[in-house]
């Protein structure tokens, strides 16, 4: 739980938000969701630069991970997740008395698929995206896709989670593979906390296993906001290179940059670097 924790309930669920806001006027408007596993406190070390350059930040956990209400039943699939999302930012206008405004989305791993399904859906909304290490493709072909699907999975899920997720000395070793290197203690703890919170919701985590990667990827090419794409050098999970199917193909229009020093995670483990090109995207793009 942090300080300036507040949840919003829609359709039955309760999110988890925190607000951030300026010390000064409010000049823009941005929204960061990290990927399932992860929570708001993923971005601690990057929401400072925004509030500098005058930005209202809003950190939200998705539907059934971080502090947000974590059931079975939770629906991971995008156009979902980005439904819910535009009802707190929305509500948050509301709130404020603000008419509705434009936002930049920000998001890490398969929460990508989140923010370009929320400019889809809504794109005089979405001022620009960001994507951290996106995750846009299901991340087994489709043959195992389909045993993924299969209510026998979810046995497997239980005993690999309590082997390799529940017993912190295993997990701070899986941590450090998909980091790119071993966590402090303060942040292993936070992580560990998040995905303890899993325990026991098999159903819930194959459900974004099987739906969380579905993006429209046809119509990306067709969102005309800036889009910056970066991508870790030594990412474990998505492998050291952009795909070329996503760069040469599904979204010539983004901006790419890889870090090359950097695992899955750059925002924890490289936020110097996340910051030097969001910094300059910032006085480039936003207007």
């Amino acid at each position: 739980m942090y300080p300036d924790s507040r949840y919003i309930t829609i359709r039955g669920l309760q999110l988890h938000f925190r607000v951030v806001m300026p010390a000064g006027t409010v000049r823009h408007r941005v929204l960061l969701v990290a990927s399932p596993g992860q929570s708001t406190h993923s971005w601690r070390n990057i929401v400072p630069e925004l509030t500098e350059a005058g930005c209202q930040c809003v950190l939200c956990d998705l539907p059934g991970f971080g502090l947000s209400e974590c059931r079975d039943d939770v629906p991971q699939d995008h156009e979902t997740r980005a439904q819910f999302l535009w009802g707190l930012l929305d509500a948050l206008d509301l709130e404020t008395g603000s008419r509705l405004n434009c936002w930049h989305l920000m998001a890490h791993g398969s929460a990508c698929g989140t923010i370009a399904t929320m400019a889809m859906l809504q794109p005089d909304s979405a001022a620009s995206l960001m994507m951290i290490c996106p995750a846009l493709y299901p991340p087994l072909p489709g043959p195992l896709m389909k045993l993924i699907a299969r209510p026998g999975f979810r046995k497997l899920l239980g005993a690999f989670f309590r082997k390799y997720i529940v017993p912190i000395k295993k997990f701070e070793k899986i941590a450090a593979w998909v980091y790119g290197r071993p966590l402090a203690t303060p942040q292993l703890t936070v992580l560990h906390d998040n995905m303890l919170r899993l325990e026991g919701h098999e159903e819930l985590i194959q459900r974004m296993l099987v739906d969380g990667y579905r993006v429209d990827t046809a119509r990306l090419n067709g969102l005309f906001m800036p889009a910056m794409v970066i991508w870790g050098g030594r990412d474990a999970i998505l492998g050291s290179s952009v795909p070329m199917r996503l760069k040469g193909q599904d979204f010539k229009s983004a901006e790419y940059h890889v870090l090359a020093a950097s695992g899955h995670c750059p925002v924890e483990t490289n936020s110097r670097a996340v910051r030097d090109y969001l910094r300059g995207w910032i006085r480039e793009l936003w207007v």
